[in-house]
């Protein structure tokens, strides 16, 4: 299982107000308040705690985990400036972060027994409509190259719960991912058994 998410720095800097009433405490435990409040660069922490609870949130579902729309419900515990553990519907699961000053990118941490494959790219446009094909176009080239398959050949499909999967041409093919885009940027993860690579 995994799970990551993308975060643009300038267009969330444009279109969110982390600071309107009632946010910050409807999304975050009091521990992630706390860390934000203590914190010089509040933003910037606001928005890696949410990218983490986005990446923790993705995993979860993919373990079958039922849906629900409470931020709070996720735990964030920091370790150090790029790793933290979320605590989601009983289950534990390790996050990396990656903070540039153009983006946030967060992505759970598979077991040793996977290559773990991530990828932040420029989208080519701002624009939500052709946003989701392009980070699926890519994630689906760069499956290509890795298992050597032909590109056209592949497809996300959605299960009967929602769940993406890959398919080369009818097979389902055994790879867990997780795809995100915002503003300017998208990203990828996907796992690789490490016998495949």
């Amino acid at each position: 299982m995994i799970g990551n998410d993308i975060i643009d720095i300038a267009y969330t800097q444009k279109s969110t107000n982390y600071q309107r009433r009632g946010f910050l405490a409807k999304v975050f435990t009091t521990y992630e308040q706390d860390i934000i409040h203590q914190s010089p660069h509040a933003f910037t922490t606001v928005w890696r705690l949410w990218s983490m609870k986005e990446a923790a949130y993705k995993w979860y579902l993919q373990k079958g985990g039922r849906p629900f729309n409470s931020p709070n419900r996720i735990a964030i515990t920091l370790r150090d400036n790029l790793t933290g553990d979320a605590q989601i519907g009983g289950f534990s699961v390790a996050i990396l972060s990656e903070l540039t000053k153009e983006y946030t990118h967060s992505y759970t941490q598979s077991s040793q027994q996977y290559i773990q494959v991530n990828e932040v790219f420029r989208l080519s446009q701002n624009n939500v409509n052709t946003q989701s094909a392009e980070t699926h176009n890519r994630l689906l080239a760069r499956i290509a190259i890795d298992w050597h398959l032909e590109e056209t050949c592949l497809s996300i499909k959605k299960d009967r719960q929602g769940k993406p999967l890959i398919y080369f041409h009818a097979q389902k093919l055994d790879i867990h991912f997780s795809l995100s885009h915002h503003g300017d940027f998208g990203a990828f993860s996907f796992l690789q058994a490490i016998s495949e690579s």
